[in-house]
């Protein structure tokens, strides 16, 4: 497999759009579907520990990524080759496991919670790979490509963990059929058509090494700060509250990465252009695209908040089979703080093509620092409410500070170039 090579379809920006949209909303909603799924077949108490367990598992993918996927596909220069980059997933993969052991130490779980935690990270690291794949893909102009593999290795996996769990009633046997369905993929889908630009080679060549390092690290220490702070009030309710407690929190906030990662489906497709524009200082066209990605991430949240007055609850309780009355105005609290995450990850990428990524560690250092102390406090008076609230004044200070720093960083750039 690693020199068998697929026959390249003709490149069609109308399929980038169409794919790339595709995999971001079978993304976007597979968490959700296997929520519902541990719910119904285990239960509440079950469903509370997968919830958590996935969050922990979310996390330690962003460390085996590093964040290396816009830098991947803003290259436009080729200042790093595959192998290298290839080099450098294998490292930071290494190092996830290594942060993975010591994290469950710290907060002292064993048995069934890290056994799953554990298999979950595994899963993970596949899709990691996955990630790299179409990142080269996307690079090479075949979006559509790179759409359909993350549309497929998450469906596949979650079919596999669908299967399975209704066969053995088994929390872990099902997260092991995904992580193995994720690797059938990676090698049936991702390296065949990978093949046809470049075979798999890796270069752990310590120079080149570095400079990817230092070029992903302040990216990495944004997204993996971003990540503990939306897990901090997950981490705060599993130190005061009970197991239910945190199904209940998990059922109301996963649909909040719809509206994140169906904004990734409209930006996406946008960073090579944004870059392009960026680089022949088309001021104009850049500020014109930047204004109208935003406008859509307002757009997505207004219709979530709508939906999620009218119909949010009742839809949740009949997916979850679960009771989750009176709990409307913590469902919309966390609406709105998708919109601000959303927002972030936008601000964050356009930082990735300022190549000023690093100031983000400023507004993320500043939150992470509330993060730390506000969660704990809220969850023990207000509940999964405070949790909630918590969380929106997290991903609203983020984006606050973000977007001070994004105006002074873009005058700042414009004017050193006119």
């Amino acid at each position: 497999m690693k020199n068998y090579s697929y026959r390249l379809p003709e490149r069609s920006l109308k399929k980038d759009y169409i794919f790339n949209m595709m995999g971001s909303m079978v993304n976007s909603v597979v968490s959700v579907i296997l929520l519902v799924v541990v719910s119904h077949v285990l239960g509440a108490t079950a469903a509370g520990i997968f919830s958590v367990g996935y969050s922990t598992a979310q996390m330690m993918y962003i460390i085996s990524v590093f964040e290396m996927r816009n830098i991947q596909v803003t290259d436009a220069k080729r200042t790093f080759s595959f192998a290298e980059v290839t080099g450098f997933r294998v490292v930071t993969t290494v190092a996830m496991w290594l942060f993975f052991v010591a994290f469950c130490i710290v907060r002292g779980y064993s048995g069934e919670k890290l056994c799953l935690m554990a298999v979950l990270t595994f899963y993970m690291s596949m899709l990691s790979f996955s990630d790299l794949f179409q990142g080269n893909l996307q690079l090479n102009g075949y979006l559509s490509l790179a759409g359909l593999s993350l549309a497929g290795s998450v469906a596949l996996a979650a079919l596999t963990f669908v299967a399975v769990l209704a066969i053995s009633k088994n929390l872990v046997l099902a997260v092991c059929g995904m992580a193995i369905a994720a690797f059938f993929w990676v090698a049936f889908y991702d390296i065949p058509f990978n093949n046809n630009f470049t075979r798999i080679k890796f270069s752990f060549e310590f120079k080149k090494q570095k400079q990817i390092l230092l070029c992903a690290l302040p990216l990495f220490l944004s997204s993996f700060m971003q990540q503990y702070i939306f897990n901090s009030s997950k981490y705060a309710i599993d130190s005061v509250l009970t197991e239910v407690d945190q199904s209940h929190y998990g059922y109301l906030t996963m649909p909040i990465f719809c509206i994140n990662l169906l904004s990734i489906f409209v930006f996406r497709p946008q960073l090579v252009t944004l870059s392009e524009n960026w680089a022949k200082r088309e001021i104009a066209a850049f500020k014109k695209t930047v204004a109208v990605l935003f406008l859509w991430i307002a757009g997505f949240t207004a219709a979530a908040l709508l939906g999620g007055y009218l119909l949010g609850i009742p839809v949740l309780e009949l997916l979850y089979g679960a009771n989750l009355s009176g709990k409307r105005s913590v469902f919309l609290v966390l609406l709105l703080a998708g919109g601000f995450s959303a927002a972030c990850s936008l601000t964050l990428t356009l930082f990735t093509i300022f190549r000023k990524q690093r100031l983000c560690l400023y507004a993320y250092a500043v939150t992470l620092l509330f993060s730390i102390i506000v969660p704990e406090y809220a969850v023990r008076r207000w509940k999964i409410m405070g949790a909630a609230i918590s969380y929106l004044a997290e991903m609203a200070l983020l984006f606050a500070v973000m977007a001070v720093l994004f105006v002074i960083v873009f005058k700042r750039e414009k004017n050193a170039n006119e």
